[in-house]
């Protein structure tokens, strides 16, 4: 890892985390908050993800909320960071990056004013949401290898999803969807 989580979350060392089988965080953390943007609740990922987390936070989320509503946002509602399983939830599927705490679910983004901007709701309302979810959406691509969200599938309808696994044969490839 490149960065001090502390030095730009407030972020606490887990060391690493054992899970069953595959799972477990190599170099954890467990985040309330990145920069200025509290997390609703605590968020255990690898290191990467925070430093990625704090890229598109502040290249791509905080000038599309200015850009569309005018304030920055203050926190993500968190749907999903760690948790031992496989992809969409469903048993026998391929492992999921959330198994290596490499994976974060985003379901709303809470503006300084208290208007709650959610995935659900905002993506189709053809509003200043539904600019703000898409353009958040489609740039997260720049930091994150795999970005999928309501386009994606039904099982993503009502958050975002954000991880760093390899794809392709160089594992530098990008899947968003």
């Amino acid at each position: 890892c490149t960065v001090n989580p502390q030095s730009i979350a407030d972020a606490v060392s887990l060391g690493s985390v054992d899970g069953r089988g595959a799972c477990g965080i190599k170099n954890a953390w467990k985040v309330s908050a990145v920069g200025n943007v509290a997390f609703s609740t605590p968020a255990r990922i690898r290191c990467q993800m925070v430093g990625a987390t704090n890229r598109w936070i502040g290249k791509v989320v905080q000038p599309a909320a200015r850009s569309a509503f005018g304030e920055p946002v203050v926190e993500l509602r968190i749907a999903a960071s760690y948790a031992c399983r496989g992809r969409d939830n469903k048993r026998g599927a391929k492992i999921s990056e959330h198994a290596f705490g490499n994976a974060l679910d985003v379901s709303a983004f809470t503006l300084a004013s208290g208007r709650v901007v959610e995935v659900e709701d905002g993506w189709k309302s053809g509003g200043k949401e539904s600019k703000f979810l898409k353009q958040v959406h489609g740039k997260a691509c720049g930091t994150f290898t795999t970005v999928l969200g309501p386009k994606a599938n039904a099982a993503h309808r009502n958050h975002f999803h954000f991880d760093l696994g390899k794809h392709g044969r160089s594992g530098k490839g990008k899947y968003c969807r």
